[in-house]
């Protein structure tokens, strides 16, 4: 990292222009934009702040900016979700970002979620000391957002009924069904739940394991009627799934066509 330089009253005058209209990432497009330059004259201005210190080089053409009054290179991140959409966009917040933002957990979790398009090598990067996890998924897979404003950006997030089936389609997003199964239930008691939403959006990503899943742990762990765990069971695929793909799957339960371990095995013979 660059150690912290002056870079005249000029050029300050200038990043501070940029910085007042674009909090968070700042490109080559967005300098020129607000400076009235060309792309190239903006390209050497950010490499110039970059040098002396004032801006901090994520990866080429994207840059995070240092508080002019901080007396540290290392960048500060105020807003994330702008990050992870500058680079791996398009896509959406997800995961454990949107359990948070929908207040489905009351879970402390500071890595940011993304679900992109992109085909990424490093899933778990960090960025001025945030760190990110990114999941790569099919086109047909992102559906069911809503819009968050972040100043003048627009960023999509997923929806509290699409945040869960995601869950259930990777329950290693979370670590496992058992704290799926605790989001779930915060879902189950809000104002979120419509169970007609949640087969459709299961239907649409295609995933029959979820049927499976959300059936047994339904099943086991709620009260509702026979008409929704009818409409799952019709649904499952014929061959056997991973209820938790987090533990040893040492047992079976024939109606959900799963295999799961035998602690959640326990608790479902319990309940029957």
């Amino acid at each position: 990292m660059n150690q912290l330089a002056g870079i005249g009253k000029a050029y300050r005058s200038k990043l501070s222009r940029v910085l007042e209209q674009h909090a968070g990432v700042i490109t080559p497009k967005i300098v020129a934009e607000v400076l009235g330059v060309s792309t190239q004259e903006s390209g050497r201005l950010l490499a110039r702040w970059n040098r002396r210190g004032w801006v901090h080089r994520v990866k080429r053409g994207v840059y995070l900016p240092i508080s002019l009054s901080s007396t540290s290179t290392e960048p500060v991140v105020e807003e994330p979700f702008l990050i992870a959409e500058s680079i791996y966009g398009p896509g959406y917040v997800g995961g454990f970002s949107a359990i948070k933002h929908w207040d489905l957990s009351e879970q402390i979790i500071e890595t940011v979620t993304y679900f992109t398009r992109k085909k990424i090598k490093n899933r778990n990067p960090t960025y001025g000391g945030v760190k990110f996890r990114i999941k790569t998924v099919v086109e047909h897979k992102i559906f069911g957002l809503k819009t968050l404003w972040v100043g003048s950006k627009k960023i999509s997030i997923s929806d509290p009924t699409k945040t869960i089936v995601d869950l259930f389609d990777d329950p290693n997003l979370v670590g496992g069904m058992t704290i799926v199964n605790d989001v779930f239930s915060e879902y189950f008691e809000s104002d979120y739940y419509d169970f007609d939403l949640l087969l459709s959006y299961i239907l649409q990503i295609g995933n029959k394991s979820i049927f499976k899943r959300l059936g047994f742990l339904l099943d086991t762990g709620f009260s509702v009627s026979d008409e929704p765990l009818f409409a799952l069971r019709e649904n499952m695929s014929k061959g056997y799934s991973i209820f938790d793909p987090a533990t040893a799957s040492t047992c079976t339960v024939s109606k959900w066509r799963l295999k799961t371990s035998r602690s959640w095995k326990m608790l479902y013979d319990r309940k029957k």
